[in-house]
């Protein structure tokens, strides 16, 4: 679940002096790619709503779940405005709230160079460097870190070290107890939750509809040019055959972005934390919320699903039960990969 590529950014303040339809990147990325499109807010039974209404739920959350779909510009630029109104209603004022960014972006491990950054300590280019950001951070992420860090708000480095997830699909996930002391700081403590029989059912969805993908590339077949005697296709079937091991990899990235949500409470109780995600780690109150339940049973959430989608006026509901307490339909021809199909096409 982890997609991007390096782009250069706008600065924080251009980026909100224009309305979201009008915003553009800096010099250097291409217009078609990252202006941000059209969208359409709802409630989670398909009723109209609007950013104002999200904005006034968040005065009675403690956590506000944003799943994003990771290569559509127009969710980045609205994770941004989230994040701006939120501290804009709730963190800016006398009565306010400590308003607090958490990320999936960056693992665990990575939070004293960012509160470093965070606090002018060394300079942007030793932060990148150092922190292991994701692709694309200039365009997707950096207008949060930027306007956290104007503002002081505090930056949560969510997630798990990668290399401990990828230890759980190799070894399992008992594997994990035969880390040392530093490396199980980082992590969610052991033992870690398992998933729930919803959250395995949607993980199986979402691994049925990947394989029926592959081999296909903008709704065509990939034609192969691997050589028949590489040994490509021993290695695709041992990629399918820790299925289980990947699902418990995926709930330790859960459990862990859940205990690092619940310590951010627990060290300000007042907080409001906006926590940025890809999309199947909250989508219909599974993952994520399951996971800070067991540290913080009680927590009051609220979950905002950002999904591209071929027609924004019509709203798609989900399978079962609803996507979240909000839905943003963002248009999916404005994401990264439409784009690229159409230039492959042209």
């Amino acid at each position: 679940m982890m997609i991007s590529s390096l782009l250069a950014s706008a600065t924080t303040a251009a980026l909100f002096a224009v309305p979201l339809s009008a915003q553009d990147s800096s010099p250097g990325v291409g217009d078609s790619a990252y202006v941000a499109g059209d969208y359409r807010v709802y409630s989670g039974d398909g009723l109209a709503s609007s950013i104002d209404e999200i904005v006034a739920a968040m005065g009675t959350a403690e956590v506000v779940f944003v799943g994003e779909t990771h290569d559509d510009p127009t969710g980045h630029f609205l994770e941004a405005e989230l994040l701006r109104r939120a501290y804009q209603a709730h963190g800016s004022d006398s009565t306010s709230r400590p308003v607090a960014l958490s990320l999936e972006f960056f693992q665990r491990d990575a939070q004293p160079i960012l509160d470093e950054y965070l606090g002018d300590m060394i300079t942007e280019k030793a932060f990148l460097a150092d922190s292991r950001p994701w692709p694309r951070y200039h365009t997707d992420y950096r207008p949060m870190i930027e306007f956290a860090k104007e503002q002081n708000l505090a930056v949560v480095a969510a997630n798990t070290p990668r290399r401990y997830a990828n230890r759980v699909t190799r070894l399992g996930r008992e594997s994990l107890w035969e880390l040392g002391p530093d490396a199980l700081a980082t992590i969610a403590p052991l033992p870690y939750g398992e998933p729930s029989k919803a959250y395995r059912d949607q993980w199986i969805q979402v691994i049925m509809a990947v394989m029926e993908e592959e081999g296909m590339k903008c709704g065509k077949p990939i034609v192969d040019s691997t050589p028949a005697d590489s040994g490509a296709a021993g290695g695709h079937q041992s990629a399918h055959s820790n299925m289980g091991n990947q699902l418990h990899s995926q709930v330790l990235w859960d459990a862990t972005m859940a205990y690092w949500i619940n310590d951010q409470l627990v060290r300000h109780p007042d907080a409001l934390v906006l926590h940025m995600v890809g999309s199947f780690h909250v989508a219909r109150g599974t993952g994520i919320p399951e996971q800070l339940e067991r540290f913080r049973p009680g927590t009051k959430s609220i979950i905002v699903m950002l999904r591209p989608v071929e027609d924004i006026t019509k709203f798609e509901a989900a399978p079962s039960g609803t996507w979240g307490d909000f839905v943003i339909q963002t248009d999916q021809a404005r994401t990264l990969e439409a784009i690229e199909c159409r230039e492959e096409e042209g």
